[in-house]
């Protein structure tokens, strides 16, 4: 059963970023730098996750069609992009680009200890 919980946090992350991608009401990013940091976390999430799941014959099957997925989500994400503002909050500016910048820096460091 615990080998099942990355699995479930993939499908999680992935399966948010397309809400948030396509919804323009249900959990959905409200402004550019939510959704490319909404994008960044599924993309490097399901990356790290080659490292983290057992992709066996039994479970590649969920391995494409999280990968497609995460595809659909980054049309999404382009067709919303135009639509959303930069930030929704512009008074907030500085607190949410540095908490963007170290959600990036922690994603890409999983990314780096799982792959490398």
């Amino acid at each position: 059963m615990i080998a099942w919980i990355p699995f479930i946090v993939v499908v999680a992350f992935v399966g948010g970023f397309t809400v948030s991608a396509w919804s323009p009401r249900f959990g959905a990013a409200r402004d550019r730098l939510a959704l490319a940091t909404d994008g960044l976390a599924a993309a490097g999430i399901l990356v790290a996750s080659r490292a983290l799941v057992d992709w066996t014959s039994t479970t590649v099957f969920a391995w494409y069609a999280l990968v497609l997925l995460l595809a659909v989500a980054a049309v999404g994400a382009v067709l919303r992009w135009r639509s959303l503002p930069p930030l929704k909050d512009p008074t907030k500016r500085t607190r949410r680009t540095v908490g963007a910048g170290f959600a990036a820096v922690v994603i890409l460091g999983l990314v780096a200890v799982t792959n490398l």
